[in-house]
């Protein structure tokens, strides 16, 4: 913590790319030290374009697969307490190995005396009370490092993944996320996996077992079945976005597995987006107009209608057609996108939070498109799929 603090006491965060640098290779090392909740936290800035500067993003973006098991020793006490001594009574068997890590869970296949096949995710132990004091050190740092942070509320956004963490910390919260997301009508390649409530509990989650053929490694394989498969995925979550109201907040290449009958397999709904009606017409309206979807427009007025403040509406017309003339032409779509992030928070203009998420979600998956040169269609959802949902209507519901 000392490093950190040296560091910030230097000089100027906003206008020093090399302090920028040096910075992120500090804060980098020291999240993958203590681990944990660092490392969650590291991945959650490296998706947030608003907040920090992009020398930060590229540094953190090496920690999003950096986390070690736990052995299954510790593991099986979480089991004992969960389902009594006799836990094993209910398996045929149990893989020791864990088949995915991550920072605050691991996962773990096995197959019921019933004959079906599971993955069960368990909470690390000590993690919740690792967390607790993590969670004291770093409402320390955010009062620390805000002043450095002109431009955006960092306490705010500290508070924010702390409480998203806390929430996914509970498997009965995710239990109740998926259960959610399941009941929308996805796209027919979209699979969600089946939750085994009787067995899930706060620090247990059991689910069907969904293969464990990556969709990244497939890719990586059958690079010629990029567009397709990576098409499916790019359709749910614009339909999820733009026409649930609910989607999976974490789109990290590792959520997602290929099965044999080519569907996309979405995991991991510890953290789900919810959407108003009216937040899911207005950000629609905002996300298509800025790709040219909705006909003649004016974007400055879009974004004032979607909560933007801090600028005026041809303030925020001029930012947009400029990054967006440029930046579409140069990089992409989703690098545009992150582009006009990065420039509010430069303006000071107030980002808000509900936008923050899309817009994350957005661009690590323009991220995971670009590594198979697929590019960012922006076609909305009922132009690929008939019967897909539409747009709702002002003060129409669209949630359960």
């Amino acid at each position: 913590m000392s490093q950190l603090a040296a560091f910030y006491a230097t000089g100027s965060l906003r206008d020093n790319r090399n302090a920028h640098r040096r910075g992120a290779k500090v804060v980098t090392e020291l999240c993958r030290h203590n681990g944990g909740f660092w490392v969650k936290a590291a991945q959650f800035f490296s998706c947030r374009p608003d907040v920090l500067p992009r020398e930060y993003i590229e540094a953190f973006q090496s920690l999003q697969n950096d986390a070690r098991p736990v052995p299954f020793s510790a593991v099986a006490r979480v089991f004992a307490r969960a389902w009594g001594k006799d836990w094993r009574e209910r398996f045929v068997w149990v893989q020791e190995t864990p088949v995915a890590v991550a920072s605050i869970a691991q996962v773990h296949r096995a197959r019921l005396t019933s004959g079906e096949e599971v993955a069960i995710k368990v909470r690390l132990p000590k993690v919740k009370r690792l967390f607790e004091q993590d969670a004291r050190v770093f409402r320390a740092l955010a009062a620390l490092a805000a002043p450095r942070f002109r431009e955006f509320d960092l306490r705010q956004a500290f508070e924010q993944l702390l409480t998203m963490t806390a929430i996914e910390l509970d498997f009965r919260n995710e239990s109740a996320n998926m259960q959610r997301f399941a009941r929308q009508q996805h796209h027919p390649r979209i699979r969600i996996p089946e939750l085994f409530a009787g067995l899930s509990g706060e620090r247990i989650l059991v689910t069907s077992w969904e293969g464990e053929t990556r969709l990244r490694d497939y890719l990586d394989v059958n690079r010629d079945k990029a567009a397709d498969l990576l098409g499916v995925l790019l359709t749910s979550y614009l339909q999820q976005v733009t026409r649930f109201g609910v989607y999976q907040a974490d789109p990290h290449p590792g959520n997602f597995l290929v099965n044999e009958a080519g569907q996309v397999v979405i995991l991991d709904f510890g953290a789900i987006g919810i959407l108003t009606p009216d937040e899911v017409r207005r950000y629609s309206r905002l996300l298509y107009g800025l790709m040219g979807f909705e006909g003649p427009v004016d974007i400055g007025e879009l974004f004032v209608q979607a909560g933007f403040q801090g600028g005026s509406p041809e303030t925020l017309k001029t930012l947009a057609l400029y990054v967006l003339t440029d930046q579409v032409r140069q990089q992409g779509p989703v690098a545009a996108m992150g582009e006009l992030m990065e420039r509010f928070r430069e303006e000071r203009i107030a980002i808000p939070d509900s936008y923050i998420g899309i817009s994350r979600v957005l661009i690590t998956l323009g991220g995971f498109l670009m590594n198979y040169d697929v590019p960012f269609d922006w076609t909305p959802p009922e132009q690929r799929i008939p019967s897909a949902t539409p747009v709702p209507e002002e003060g129409e519901d669209v949630t359960d």
